[in-house]
This record gives C-alpha cells, sequence and structure tokens, in this order.
C-alpha cells in the first residue's frame, strides 16, 4: 500500500501541473466572455452555469490535486483525506462523458482516469499510519556549513513548481504560435515523463562520462525506475516499479586513490548541470530553427525549455531529506570546510569496493575531525562507522568501540532508516567486541524488522556472532561457514578483503570453544 500511495502521489503531481495552466487559461476565457457579453441571459441555462461554476470549481479542483501531492509523498496523516478526495475527482471526471448530453461510453483516456480513480480510494481507504514523527528527523539536523539554508529547502518545491510551470507556459504559447495542436491528456502526460526521463539520463550520463575521463569508476547508475547497481561486486539491474513517474536520478562514481584531487570532483559534478545546458539549448535551435522534422519540433521545444530549468534548480545549494543538490556539493567542495573532508572519506570508502583501500588505510583523524563537526542524519552515522571499521581493521578494539557507541547514539536519534547492512555491524560488534549477548540480540531485533531480502557474508556473519556470543556453537558455526563462502566468492577489493578479514576473527574466536548445539 505504500508503495501504491508514492505511485499515486506522482499521479497527483503530473495532475496539478498539467491542470494548472489549463485552469488558469479556461477561467480567463470564461471571465473574459462574461464581461464581452455583459448579460449572461443570452446563454442557454447549461453556459451560465458554468460561468458562474467554472471560475471557482476548476481552481479548487487544481489546489486538491496540488495538496494531494503534498501531503501524500511528505506522509503527512492528512493524506488519507486529501487522497481520497483527489480519488474522488478522478472518478466524477472519468463518468463526465455519461453524466453530460449526449451521454457517451467514455474513451481509453477516461476509463485510465477511473481505474486511477478507484485504485486510489481503495489505497487511501485502507488505514495508514504514516510516520510524522519521521518527517522533521533530517531537517531538524541541518549542519551548518552545508550551503543550504532552512527557506530554500522549504520553499524549493514551490520554486521549482512554478519555474516548471513558467516553462509548460512558454512550451504552451510557443505551440500555438506556430500552429501545433496541444497534446491530449494521455499523450501528454507520456511525452512529459519520457521527455523527463531523458533529461535525467543525460544529466546523470554526464556525471558518469566525465567522472570516467577523470579517473573515477562507476558503482551505480539510476534514472527512475531504471537502477543499476554494484551488488557484491556484481552488476545489477532494478526495476523500482514506484519510481514509474519520478524524474529523479543518482549517480555513484568514486575515485580509486585517497589523493584524488578535488578539481577533479568537481569537474565530474558540475558536468550533469553543463550537459542539461548544452543539450537544451541544442533543443531549443532545433525547433525554433525548424531543423527537425515538423511533426518532433514541439517535443524537441519541451525538452530544450526543460532542461534549462533542471540545469538552473540543480545549480541552486538545497538539501532534501538528507541529499544535496549538485550545487550544494560544489559548495561544499569549494568551501574546503568539513564537508570537503567529508566528500574526500566517503569517496575513499567508495573506493575500497574497486580497489585495493582498505578501512586502515582511511584518514581517521579527517574522519574525526569531521564527525564532531557532522555528528547526525546517516552522514554522521557513516563516518562514525567508517571510525568503527578502520580500528578494528587495526586491531584496535576499544576504539572500534568507542566509535560504535557513537554510531549507536546516532542511529538511535537522527538515523533509524538507514540500511541493513550497516545494522548488520552493530550485531557483530556488540558480540565479538563487547561480548554481550543482550546488546547483539537487541540490535539484531532492528536487522529484522528491516525485513533483509539479500542474506549476503555480513547478514550471516552477525548471525553467526550472535549465536557465538549467546553460545550456541554449532548454528554459530554454520552461520560462519555460509559467511565464508560467500565472501570467498567477492572480487579481491579492499573491502571484501575486511569481510573476510572479520570471517576470519571470527573463526579464529569459534575454535577456541567448545561445539555446543
Amino acid at each position: 500500500m505504500h508503495a501504491l500511495r508514492k505511485y499515486l502521489s506522482w499521479i497527483f503531481a503530473l495532475t496539478f501541473l498539467i491542470s494548472l495552466p489549463i485552469t488558469f487559461n479556461t477561467t480567463l476565457q470564461i471571465l473574459n466572455s462574461f464581461r464581452e457579453y455583459q448579460r449572461p441571459t443570452y446563454f442557454p441555462i447549461t453556459s451560465r452555469v458554468l460561468l458562474i461554476v467554472v471560475p471557482f470549481v476548476m481552481p479548487l479542483i487544481t489546489t486538491v490535486f496540488g495538496i494531494a501531492w503534498r501531503t501524500v509523498f511528505q506522509e503527512k496523516r492528512s493524506a488519507r483525506v486529501w487522497g481520497i478526495a483527489a480519488s474522488l475527482i478522478n472518478v466524477q471526471v472519468a463518468l463526465f462523458p455519461l453524466l453530460i448530453p449526449p451521454h457517451s461510453l467514455p474513451d481509453a483516456g477516461f476509463l485510465l482516469i477511473l481505474g486511477l480513480g478507484l485504485v486510489g480510494l481503495i489505497v487511501f481507504a485502507w488505514p495508514m499510519q504514516p510516520p510524522d514523527s519521521v518527517v522533521p528527523i533530517a531537517e531538524a539536523h541541518r549542519i551548518p556549513g552545508d550551503g543550504t539554508s532552512s527557506f530554500i529547502n522549504k520553499g524549493l518545491p514551490l520554486f521549482t513548481t512554478l519555474a516548471f510551470l513558467g516553462a509548460y507556459s512558454w512550451w504552451l504559447r510557443w505551440v500555438r504560435n506556430n500552429y501545433f495542436s496541444a497534446p491530449d491528456f494521455i499523450t501528454g502526460t507520456l511525452t512529459l515523463a519520457l521527455v523527463g526521463l531523458l533529461i535525467v539520463a543525460l544529466h546523470e550520463s554526464g556525471h558518469t562520462l566525465v567522472g570516467i575521463l577523470v579517473g573515477m569508476k562507476l558503482r551505480a547508475f539510476i534514472v527512475g525506475p531504471f537502477q543499476w547497481r554494484i551488488r557484491e561486486g556484481k552488476w545489477e539491474f532494478h526495476f523500482e516499479l514506484r519510481q514509474i513517474l519520478a524524474t529523479s536520478g543518482a549517480t555513484g562514481v568514486v575515485p580509486t586513490s585517497s589523493d584524488f584531487p578535488d578539481r577533479a570532483r568537481l569537474c565530474m559534478l558540475t558536468a550533469g548541470v553543463f550537459t542539461n545546458t548544452a543539450t537544451g539549448l541544442i533543443a531549443l535551435w532545433l525547433a525554433v530553427a525548424g531543423v527537425v522534422p515538423l511533426q518532433i519540433q514541439s517535443v524537441f521545444a519541451l525538452f530544450g525549455i526543460f532542461s534549462m530549468v533542471i540545469a538552473a534548480v540543480n545549480l541552486v545549494p538545497f538539501r532534501t531529506g538528507e541529499n544535496y543538490s549538485d550545487g550544494a556539493q560544489i559548495y561544499q567542495l569549494l568551501s574546503n570546510g568539513p564537508w570537503a573532508d567529508f566528500h574526500r572519506i566517503v569517496g575513499l570508502a567508495g573506493s575500497s569496493l574497486v580497489s585495493p583501500v582498505r578501512p586502515r588505510d582511511y584518514d581517521i583523524t579527517a574522519i574525526q575531525r569531521t564527525a564532531e563537526v557532522i555528528g547526525q542524519g546517516r552522514q554522521g552515522l557513516l563516518l562514525r562507522l567508517l571510525g568503527h571499521c578502520y580500528f578494528l581493521d587495526c586491531g584496535d578494539l576499544a576504539g572500534a568501540g568507542e566509535e560504535l557507541v557513537k554510531a549507536g547514539a546516532i542511529y538511535n536519534t537522527s538515523a533509524p532508516n538507514t540500511a541493513v547492512e550497516q545494522v548488520t555491524a552493530f550485531v557483530f560488534g556488540s558480540a565479538y567486541i563487547w561480548r554481550s549477548a543482550e546488546t547483539a540480540r537487541q540490535w539484531w531485533a532492528h536487522v529484522e524488522a528491516k525485513k533483509p531480502t539479500e542474506l549476503n557474508a555480513d547478514y550471516w556473519l552477525a548471525v553467526s556472532a550472535l549465536h557465538w556470543v549467546e553460545g550456541e556453537t554449532q548454528r554459530a558455526i554454520e552461520s560462519l561457514d555460509k559467511a565464508e563462502t560467500l565472501a570467498q566468492q567477492l572480487p579481491k577489493a579492499g573491502a571484501y578483503e575486511f569481510e573476510r578479514y572479520l570471517c576470519s576473527l571470527l573463526r579464529q574466536s569459534l575454535d577456541r570453544v567448545p561445539v555446543t548445539a
């Protein structure tokens, strides 16, 4: 149900964005007609009703879709009410041909809207308890010096919406001035979705290509629902259905050395905006100059103007949740403060997946210095866990334990939604470092709550450590055998050598105790 609600939030968003300029133009036309004739009695009764009702109803409907989009996407408690209201509107719109003379049957487009409305009624009628308490966590722990402001972060959805509406309005005027016909609802929605995906794909491709050219390696490439990632040393493709209408993406490119220059990172970061700007200008020129075939000139114009908007928005330093825009990351690197250190640290940690760099090669001084400033959220948690791995790889159990305590405090206060792979580190550390069966079992409850689907070497290593500290030696050995088998299949990279090292540490401990059932 949660995934369906997210999907419907994007449907509401598209409906809002498409209906807003239509509502504005239609309302102005009706009001102009009303002023022109001055005497509505000249109109038939149905026209007089429309003159009175439409200027009020259409803005109201558009507002409902806008609020539904916002509340459902942010998982507010009021999302259920607004979701039902928007879904009811979809049902009523779909039945409009049957209710209004000449009472024709709905076509395919209206049937699709009817289906979306019925699905929405079912989904939002289902009891939902959105985690309102989780939403403000990221905002409550905004890190000073990250180049963003609360005003921009909170106002960005409105600013972005207005920017896209302005671009869309320009495009509609361009279409009319060049004697093109505006697309219908279904065609327009599909065109917007495809153009958005293409723009995002080009943006992420710019990051990727320049990153590779400056000596970085690609670990992940995400465009909307299409997601490629390296997991356990192998490329995997995943289609995320709930992101089918999301015009967002990400690129994971990492350096391959500890002395990777910042200027190369900056080139990689700016490449996405540059790509959108260049392709947008080219597309606009092709459309205006009439170089491309007449049938696709309007699509090129839409692609061009939207590319320019996306490029401009990405240059603005802002934060959504715990993710930063290109503009914010560029500022952070140029400021050469704690955030610049953070990017260097995370880059080196990422390189351990594709190079011989191990946790013991990290700069622990930089990690601890940066963790004192960036001490909350997933970034703060990551820094403390990297410090934990450094000390563990160096054989310093006391230092590893101290970092794990600090990481646990961050997890409990501001990073409960972290990946399950990081939570298993708490299970292993509680068992191996502190020899605390109670603490390890408590952390294991967090692992189970996340319902892991990939039972990798980290997972079985945590299971083995838990059984070992609880005195179930035979089960610990069986789990460790699975962990070692999976770890041996991983490629020769520093991060995976560290996993094999942890397996050997636990194996040594198991060899010193008698086997029990």
